[in-house]
C-alpha cells in the first residue's frame, strides 16, 4: 500500500482528500442530521459543516482531476481547508458543549483525530516533495 501511495503522489493526496470531504458530507447528511436528537449538535450548524465540506470536496477533487503543475500549492489550499474545518467544527463543539450527547462529543472528536491525522500526512508530503 505505501509503495503504491508514494507512486502516485502528490496527486493521491488530493484524491483521498477529496473522498474523505465525500464520506464527511454523506456522514452529515444520511447520519448526523437524521440522528441530531442522539448527538445534540443542531442541524443548522450540520448543514453549515457541510458546506465547509462539500467545498474541499470539489477543490480535492478538482486538484485530483486536473494535476496542477504548481501542486504544493493547491496542497497547502487543502491544508488550510481541512485546518478550518477542524477550526469551525472544534468552535461548534465547543459552543454547543451543553446541549452534546456522549456519542456527539465522541463523533466530532474522532473526526478531528483523523482529520488531523491526514493533514500530518499533508503537511510531510508537502515538505518531502
Amino acid at each position: 500500500m505505501r509503495q503504491f501511495l508514494n507512486q502516485f503522489q502528490p496527486f493521491t493526496i488530493f484524491f483521498i482528500d477529496a473522498v474523505g470531504a465525500f464520506f464527511s458530507l454523506l456522514i452529515i447528511f444520511f447520519i448526523l442530521i437524521p440522528l441530531e436528537s442522539y448527538l445534540g449538535m443542531p442541524a443548522p450548524i450540520l448543514f453549515k459543516l457541510a458546506i465547509i465540506a462539500g467545498t474541499l470536496f470539489i477543490y480535492s477533487s478538482t486538484c485530483a482531476i486536473r494535476r496542477p503543475k504548481q501542486w504544493k500549492n493547491f496542497l497547502l489550499g487543502v491544508i488550510f481547508g481541512n485546518l478550518t474545518y477542524c477550526g469551525v467544527s472544534i468552535y461548534f463543539l465547543v459552543e454547543n458543549w451543553e446541549s452534546l450527547l456522549t456519542l456527539g462529543v465522541l463523533y466530532f472528536i474522532s473526526e478531528k483525530l483523523v482529520i488531523l491525522g491526514l493533514v500530518g500526512w499533508e503537511i510531510k508530503i508537502y515538505v518531502s516533495k
